[in-house]
């Protein structure tokens, strides 16, 4: 029963030293972007990520309705826009988001995957906003 338990232990703090250098330092962690999310209701984007990845900047996250709305359905998008140091802007409209939930009881969730072709210099602020409807044609 000891050699199960320690061989169970060993595996365990080893499996959380190996799990640590799987997932790389995202280009927050590094301090090269910054993220603002703009607020939105009853939709909000809980949780945004960007790193890099086959060198393409990626932005993926979650939006979500309140905890009390049990088949929430997702009519908007997302937008995104990586405003860069110089004053240039790189947007993305019209992102869709996937409900979490398989089958879609309580499926209050949704996540969103975007993949840019720049790579941010420090300082670069990505604006993450749900849009409940269309866009103009002019915008």
């Amino acid at each position: 029963m000891r050699i199960i338990l320690k061989t169970l232990l060993s595996l365990s703090i080893l499996a959380g030293v190996a799990g640590c250098g799987l997932f790389p330092p995202t280009l927050v962690d590094e301090g090269i972007v910054k993220i603002d999310i703009v607020e939105s209701r009853p939709v909000w984007v809980s949780r945004v990520t960007v790193y890099r990845e086959d060198n393409l900047t990626v932005v993926r996250g979650e939006a979500q309705y309140p905890t009390g709305v049990h088949f929430g359905l997702f009519r908007g998008h997302i937008d995104i826009d990586f405003i860069l140091p110089g004053g240039k802007t790189v947007k993305k409209r019209d992102i869709r988001l996937v409900r979490k939930r398989i089958p879609k009881r309580s499926g209050r969730k949704a996540a969103f995957i975007s993949r840019f072709s720049i790579e941010p210099p420090y300082g670069t602020i990505v604006r993450v906003a749900y849009h409940p409807g269309t866009h103009d044609p002019d915008s």
